[in-house]
């Protein structure tokens, strides 16, 4: 009798670790399938890597959970998304500065002879779910926003 009293026990301390997790924001793959839905193709942008990350915000990839990261397709364009998930919450300021510093930076370069790219940087839609930042400088920055903001909700 005892031992099945210790055994139930044990059995209702670790039944809730097996089926009552929580589902974890969207992988930002199901994020990035939902822009490209909505945008077709992300005009005016080519998919970065840690390089990228790197060379336009001055971050480095391996300090992240997930990047996802859209770069002007050449060097008259302003259009970018910037999707970064963070473990710690507190990585996300890092992150908003870094944004913030891009697009100075950028407003910067354009400020005498690009006032269509100076509108779209004025114009750019920064977002944060939980721990996970949108950053987008695009025509479209406002539907994409809403499509991120979408896509994360729906996989919570």
């Amino acid at each position: 009798m005892k031992k099945f009293a210790v055994l139930l026990v044990i059995l209702i301390l670790i039944l809730p670790c097996f089926g009552c997790q929580t589902a974890d924001q969207a992988a930002l793959s199901q994020v990035e399938a939902d822009l490209l839905a909505t945008s077709q193709n992300l005009n005016g942008m080519t998919k970065g890597d840690g390089k990228a990350l790197k060379r336009y915000y001055g971050l480095n990839i391996n300090d992240f959970q997930e990047v996802l990261i859209y770069v002007p397709a050449n060097y008259m364009d302003v259009s970018e998304i910037l999707v970064v998930k963070v473990a710690d919450s507190a990585q996300l300021d890092l992150v908003e500065t870094a944004v913030d510093t891009r697009n100075a930076i950028q407003q910067e370069s354009f400020g005498g002879y690009g006032p269509d790219q100076v509108a779209l940087l004025d114009n750019y839609e920064l977002k944060i779910v939980g721990n996970t930042l949108f950053y987008c400088v695009s025509p479209d920055a406002a539907t994409l926003k809403d499509t991120f903001v979408k896509s994360i909700k729906n996989s919570q």
